[in-house]
């Protein structure tokens, strides 16, 4: 989570956002199991947006992402990255279908070299 907050403390959003963190998220957006995952997830959308008139909503992946079957699932990392990538941007266009006035920001996470977390902010 030190990761998480120094992103959000970049960004100015420490002290002023949701912080919702659910497993696989953008992917149970994007393509859920079943449909209740994508209802759950945009609940928590809607409350947000409804109860602290959201503006903004971040929605970032992490690379060996377990929700994904980690990064052995995929047969390289130009593969997991660009499977992120796609479910990010679906995610990010069926929010925006139901809130076109929210600015959502994609970012990916990863660990560098030094073991610390990275992000990569999606456009």
């Amino acid at each position: 989570m030190k990761g998480v907050r120094n992103y959000l403390d970049a960004h100015n959003m420490v002290g002023d956002c949701d912080l919702v963190s659910i497993a696989g998220a953008a992917k149970n957006i994007a393509d859920p199991a079943s449909e209740s995952e994508r209802e759950f997830l945009l609940k928590q959308i809607m409350l947000s947006h409804k109860l602290h008139n959201m503006k903004r909503l971040v929605l970032m992946n992490h690379l060996d992402c377990g929700a994904y079957g980690g990064s052995a699932a995929f047969e390289n990392p130009a593969a997991e990255k660009a499977k992120h990538t796609a479910d990010l941007k679906k995610a990010a266009e069926i929010i925006k279908n139901t809130y076109p006035d929210v600015e959502v920001c994609l970012a990916i996470a990863s660990l560098d070299e030094k073991g610390d977390v990275a992000f990569e902010e999606i456009g």
